[in-house]
């Protein structure tokens, strides 16, 4: 009697002991919530990066840093932002002017003929980029680190986060629009004047200043006047910015669970299966990349900010550019072509403005013909007494060597078998040099895609443009694509092979054969000999 009352004493104490704390799954609600919350942080976390950067290049003399900040963070998603001028009725050029009289006889404030100046760019800030997205994934992926997840509750929180991005970002991209102060000087270089040819010095900087004082100038260097700065006008455009916020948040989500070690999402299907081969070389690339750019900019920022003056401007740059640079040096190295070009921008036949322009400068029509396309081949430059390519072809092979080996490294041996089939005695270095291949050449084409950059600058009358500027930065992805493929195959192949002597003279190696003779050299993590492990975790050294 005393046993059994001990035996129900003892089932009852157990019977109310709380159960073990498991986390139970969120619901919809939460789950969309704490998505939205993922997206607002990362949208902070750009335009804060957006406003150092302004803040470094002393953008703040131009125009306001705020602003300017929500317009680089809409662009850092794949927006672009068009410039105009703004007229207004008391230009510095008095009342007497050519200018003056130009301007009221076509509608002076901004009539539909009245001389304007535009302008456009289209150019991805891919520092900003790159640190929203890691925000974006950290502060999504939080949770997730803590416990498994179900298919529904990471649809609910990719669905938040995307919607309210979208929300975000379409209202950062209508409230990013203001003024800044376009100096005379940069006016006058974009058109093609500044009087520093031989042709153009006299008669061209007369026509330009009489251009300027259209704008509210004040004539010309020449005539001895002070130039006067020329306020423009900038917004972004709403619908790439919509649309490219939507892209940018599906692509870190996706890269995210592909290449995370510690969330395990349930993609299930075919992408479970594929997953294990694949991911390895994804993680190592993205990986590598991720420290070749952060490292940098967390260091040449905080310099910058510490020191100032010109470091502070080359601070700001390398924290808006690093990630662009980069993806230029490496597509270089695989092979790619890369050119920088501007393009003069004639005026028009038939404007009449033309002709009053020859008859008011006489020479400066030609002073503009002077001005021809100008292409610059990267792979030609030379620094240091080396060229370019060189250097970027070391750099890259280096780099892409190194990650191949980790892949190898990381890929369960079930996993690294050709796409094909073929079973000889190099089949696990053909098949990591296959797969290593193809995620360089989609790798290193995104980025050529995402690095290239276009701007345009003019001064339009009469629904003509009079002059002005081309420039772009363009390299050929297509071009990266296949030398990437090339490239990454190679080293996919050597990391391999590195990997193989690598494990047989560990092998063989004294102190390795002591280790697996001791006792403690099982390890209850270890898979049991002939089993394949199957998930994602183990070919990345999860537990």
């Amino acid at each position: 009697m005393p046993a059994s009352t001990t035996a129900t004493t003892a089932t009852t104490s157990t019977g109310s002991r709380p159960p073990s704390s498991v986390p139970r799954p969120d619901g919809p609600g939460a789950s969309a919530l704490e998505g939205a919350a993922a997206a607002l942080c990362g949208l902070v976390a750009m335009a804060a990066v957006a406003w150092l950067a302004l803040w470094l290049l002393g953008a703040g003399s131009v125009g306001s840093p705020g602003t300017m900040a929500m317009a680089l963070a809409a662009m850092a998603v794949g927006g672009s932002v068009s410039a105009g001028s703004v007229n207004s009725g008391g230009g510095a050029g008095g009342s007497g002017s050519i200018g003056s009289m130009l301007s009221g006889l076509f509608g002076g404030g901004g009539g539909g003929m009245s001389p304007s100046m535009g302008g456009a760019a289209d150019v991805a800030p891919l520092g900003v980029t790159l640190v929203g997205s890691l925000v974006l994934w950290l502060v999504f992926s939080r949770r997730l680190r803590q416990r498994h997840v179900t298919a529904r509750e990471l649809g609910a929180r990719a669905a938040g986060a995307g919607a309210a991005a979208l929300v975000a970002f379409a209202l950062v991209a209508t409230l990013a629009h203001g003024t800044f102060s376009l100096p005379a000087s940069a006016m006058s270089r974009g058109l093609g004047g500044g009087g520093q040819g031989a042709g153009a010095s006299g008669a061209g900087s007369g026509a330009m200043g009489a251009l300027g004082g259209m704008f509210g100038g004040s004539g010309s260097s020449g005539s001895g006047g002070a130039a006067q700065d020329t306020t423009m006008s900038y917004d972004v455009h709403v619908g790439a910015t919509a649309f490219g916020v939507l892209v940018w948040v599906a692509v870190v989500l996706a890269l995210g669970c592909l290449v995370s070690r510690r969330v395990r999402v349930p993609l299930g299907g075919a992408v479970d299966r594929v997953r294990p081969g694949w991911a390895p070389s994804l993680s190592a690339v993205v990986r590598t990349l991720l420290v070749l750019v952060v490292v940098p900019m967390a260091l040449v920022t905080f310099v910058g900010v510490v020191v100032g003056g010109r470091v502070g401007t080359v601070a700001g740059g390398v924290l808006l550019l690093a990630p662009n640079a980069l993806a230029v040096l490496l597509t270089l190295g695989v092979g790619a072509p890369w050119t920088a070009a501007t393009h003069p921008v004639q005026s028009q036949g038939g404007n009449p403005l033309a002709s009053l322009m020859g008859a008011l400068g006489g020479g400066g029509q030609q002073a503009t013909a002077q001005q021809t396309d100008r292409t610059e081949h990267l792979r030609s430059l030379a620094a240091g007494g080396w060229p370019l390519w060189l250097g970027a072809l070391v750099v890259t092979a280096v780099i892409l060597l190194s990650c191949a080996f980790v892949a190898a490294r990381n890929t369960v041996p079930a996993h690294s078998r050709p796409l094909h089939r073929y079973d000889g005695p190099l089949a696990r270095q053909l098949g990591t040099a296959e797969r290593f291949g193809v995620v360089t050449a989609v790798v290193l084409g995104s980025a050529a895609w995402l690095a290239g950059a276009s701007g345009h600058f003019g001064v339009s009358m009469f629904g003509s443009e009079m002059g002005g500027m081309r420039a772009e930065l363009s390299g050929s992805v297509l071009w990266t694509v296949v030398f990437g493929l090339l490239g990454g195959g190679v080293a996919g192949f050597l990391g391999s092979l590195l990997r193989t002597a690598d494990l047989y003279g560990g092998m063989t190696s004294a102190r390795r054969i002591l280790a697996r003779k001791s006792p403690s050299a099982a390890s209850s993590h270890a898979p049991a000999p002939g089993t394949d492990p199957g998930t994602l975790e183990a070919p990345l050294g999860n537990r």
